[in-house]
């Protein structure tokens, strides 16, 4: 069983929030997502509509069909999904040549086969598996920091510092030819899976995160301490973050 809580805040400094995310309606596929999206006035926030737009048409189509799906038709169908949403946001700026150089982060996760977790990934929002025993990132940011630290050209704690901090190397609507990274998982009674765009993670490192998912009341206190604290640290970006917990009944 799955309980969930949502939350997306425009931060301390930014005056639009251009992040989005989508949870999946009542009796529908598990299926979550967030995107945070980038570029010039608005366009940020077109982008990453269009991709959690395009993400919830096809869920609304095929919802059915999703139910009965192993992991080779859900990884096919995520991946179907998010080059879909690529195409749409390049496709946007050709009709609409202001929002040029607009793209999003998109990361969605999909619960199957009652203890299985299967992530789809580009960009620089992350998916963390939290539990009692520890914590484990389960996506690896697309980013220009995460290159210099796999080159041994920067420590680990740089990258919450660095001046290239919010360069991607990889985001939806900048390529025709988009590569989307694939994660499986299994789940345990007692997991928390969180997806969340960085403007949760360039405030709260993954031990704060963890502290406050474990020793809260209920996943809408997590939740809201989050954001709380999250802003009280700065606040720099919009925050946006779906907190998932895995149960027995």
């Amino acid at each position: 069983m799955l309980r969930y809580a949502v939350r997306s805040h425009p931060g301390c400094i930014r005056e639009t929030n251009e992040d989005r995310f989508y949870i999946p309606p009542e009796n529908g596929p598990l299926i979550f997502a967030v995107a945070d999206g980038m570029g010039g006035h608005v366009a940020g926030e077109v982008a990453s509509s269009i991709a959690i737009e395009t993400l919830e048409t096809n869920i609304s189509v095929l919802t059915e069909k999703l139910s009965k799906c192993d992991l080779i038709n859900i990884r096919d169908y995520l991946q179907q999904s998010i080059l879909e949403a690529n195409e749409n946001i390049l496709d946007m700026q050709l009709q609409k040549p202001e929002l040029k150089g607009m793209g999003t982060t998109f990361t969605v996760a999909a619960f199957f086969n009652k203890n299985e977790l299967l992530t789809g990934h580009v960009g620089d929002s992350q998916a963390h598996l939290f539990n009692k025993s520890g914590h484990l990132q389960i996506t690896e940011d697309h980013s220009v920091v995460m290159e210099l630290l796999k080159n041994g050209e920067i420590k680990h704690e740089e990258i919450y510092t660095h001046p290239q901090r919010n360069f991607l190397t990889r985001a939806l609507g900048t390529t025709t030819s988009l590569k989307i990274d694939f994660y499986r998982n299994d789940i345990i009674p007692g997991d928390y899976i969180l997806l969340c765009t960085d403007g949760l993670t360039s405030m709260l490192r993954p031990r704060e995160i963890q502290e406050i998912i474990l020793h809260s009341e209920d996943l809408e206190a997590a939740a809201n301490e989050l954001i709380n604290k999250a802003n009280a640290q700065g606040g720099l970006d919009n925050i946006t973050f779906v907190l998932i917990h895995y149960f027995e009944r």
